[in-house]
């Protein structure tokens, strides 16, 4: 097996593990054990657990974030598809670290300033989808999107650490983004209520 395929298959493993396990619950033995490797070779490859987490978090968020880019980048998405695509992408980014791993970034300062620069990204992704929706004229006029993208973005993130199933959450993130529409967003928002959209994440 070369070189590549194995650090891939590394990286796969680890972030199930750590999604069950959290940073605290998860060491260089364990992954070196359940890979059936050395630790000798597991170190070669990724020479310290922070290096090898912080890679498998960042592994993590891309594949999320190219989803909205390549969304964003298509010109038959309104302005409102985009919200959701956005919304979404960040709640399906978050359970899929999982609430352990959340917990654990949360109080850990070398993770959790790793995190915050995707978290930046994710709140200027809010801004921007939300700005677009009030120049379309779907928002009320006395929402602000740069304030109101901060609290978007802590609503969902404290609900993922409290552990709050992906359903419900995205249910009460439409509900909570239904009173800051006019008449056509709040109809365009109903369709997503509907109990079908919710089956399957982003």
């Amino acid at each position: 097996m070369n070189t590549e395929t194995l650090r891939g298959r590394i990286l796969d493993y680890t972030k199930r593990e750590m999604s069950l396990h959290g940073v605290s619950g998860l060491t260089m033995d364990d992954i070196a054990r359940g890979m059936k490797m050395s630790k000798r070779t597991l170190y070669k490859l990724f020479p310290s657990k922070a290096y090898l987490f912080r890679i498998c978090l960042s592994d993590s968020a891309k594949t999320v974030r190219n989803y909205i880019q390549q969304k964003q980048l298509r010109m038959d998405s309104s302005c409102m598809d985009l919200l959701f695509t956005t919304v979404n992408g960040y709640l399906t980014l978050l359970h899929s670290l999982g609430k352990t791993l959340l917990l654990d970034i949360n109080a850990d300062k070398e993770y959790r300033s790793s995190f915050e620069r995707e978290e930046a990204f994710w709140l200027q992704q809010f801004i921007d989808v939300l700005t677009h929706c009030k120049i379309c004229g779907y928002l009320l006029p006395e929402v602000e999107p740069d304030s109101f993208a901060t609290d978007l973005q802590e609503v969902i993130y404290k609900s993922c650490l409290q552990g709050t199933p992906y359903v419900v959450q995205r249910m009460m993130n439409y509900t909570l983004l239904r009173g800051l529409f006019r008449v056509d967003g709040i109809r365009y928002i109903d369709e997503h209520l509907e109990p079908d959209k919710f089956n399957v994440c982003v």
